[in-house]
Parts: structure tokens; sequence; C-alpha cells
């Protein structure tokens, strides 16, 4: 299943009406409902789709497609595609499967971030090495590659295969792990000093990395 962010709220008192007793159930209620106000589509013929896959494996609601991929005794796994490109995963029990087509709408409140708060919190600094931690998110450096490791090749959660190989880079003020996926790992070699704009932050394995993702770039400044 997708990443439910915080601004995603549930706003009514106590735990929610009928069977989400629990706060994975209203979770996953409040994502179906964002998924179907994002794509623009009627929210209760979308939920109803998802009782409908229950019973008969497959259903659908205009471009969204909903596919039962496993099921046990009493709950099962959904895959949410649109025009074949993959929109969600979830597991969803029984109980709130009966439920959804009835499910009281205006018990959730969805707060959208504003533009200023998104620029904000996606805004780089420019900092050395050494100055990265752990409360730094995004990042602007200037950094060697002084070590890369051979590729391997490993498979998102949709089964995907892709290629990483990670690399370390150092800036004399520090080093850090930089992850290169696919297409990054052939435009860089070691002893090139590459330029990362808007590299992300996060921890791996209980160090942090920088890593480049859609959002961020790096380019090769200096050859070896």
């Amino acid at each position: 299943m997708g990443i439910i962010r915080r601004e995603m709220l549930y706003c009514g008192r106590g735990r929610p009406r009928g069977p989400l007793h629990s706060l994975a159930d209203a979770t996953n209620c409040a994502y179906l409902i964002r998924i179907s106000k994002k794509y623009r589509i009627d929210t209760r013929k979308f939920l109803v789709c998802f009782l409908d896959a229950w019973t008969h494996e497959n259903s659908s609601y205009k471009s969204m497609s909903i596919k039962r991929r496993l099921k046990t005794e009493n709950e099962g796994i959904f895959l949410v595609t649109q025009d074949q490109k993959i929109i969600a995963q979830l597991r969803l029990n029984e109980k709130m499967l009966e439920y959804l087509p009835e499910v009281d709408l205006s018990s959730f409140r969805f707060e959208e971030s504003t533009p200023a708060r998104k620029i904000e919190t996606l805004k780089a600094i420019d900092l050395q090495i050494k100055d990265i931690n752990a409360g730094v998110k995004r990042v602007n450096l200037k950094a060697k590659i002084v070590e890369k490791s051979i590729t391997r090749k490993v498979f998102s959660r949709f089964g995907d295969p892709l290629d990483v190989s990670t690399a370390t880079i150092s800036d004399n003020t520090g080093s850090i792990k930089l992850p290169l996926w696919n297409a990054q790992i052939d435009m860089i070699s070691v002893g090139d000093v590459v330029q990362i704009q808007n590299g992300r932050v996060k921890p791996f394995r209980g160090e942090l990395q920088v890593s480049v993702g859609r959002t961020g770039k790096i380019q090769v400044v200096e050859n070896q």
C-alpha cells in the first residue's frame, strides 16, 4: 500500500463508526477515499468495487480496476490499477469490505498542505557532508566518488527488477553512502566529482544515506 501522509486525518470522535475498530482500518478507508478524490471518481461507487472484487475476484469503475490477488478466510489483498499503472495495494478484512458501501464519508476530513508548507518541507540546503544529520531532509552537495560497489539486482515491492550500486562519496569533511539506480550507475565512475541537487537524506540499516530520486538531480562536474 502507498504511504499515508499526516495531512489525511480522521475527525470523528472516538473510534470510527461501524466495524472500523482499528487505526489500520480507518487509515485504509481514508486512503481509498483519498484515491477517489485524487482521480476524481465517485467515492461511493469506487468503494463498492472492493466488495464486488472480494466476491468475483475482479471489478472496475471507469478507469480504475480492482483485483483480489489473495483471499483467506476473512481477508484479502487487493491491487488497484489505472490503465495498467499500479495505484495501490492493500489488505482489507471481510467486515470492512461489507461496511465500505455504507461508510459515512462525512466522518473523514482531509487537510491539504498549503503550497508554502510544501516548499518549506522540500527545500534543499547547501551543506558539507560533516553537517548532514538526522534532522536534514533535503540537501545540495558536491562530492567525489571514492568507492562504488558491484551492481546487483533487486526487486521492487511490485516485482519490477531494478539495478542498484552503492557508492561512497566524500568532500574531505566526511563521507556518506549514495545509492545509484539503473541509468545512474553507468553515468558515474570512481574518481568523478558529482553535484547533487535536492538529494534526500534518510537512514538505511543504521546509517544515513543521500539518495537522488525523481525530484533530485545528479551530474558529473569533474571526470576522473
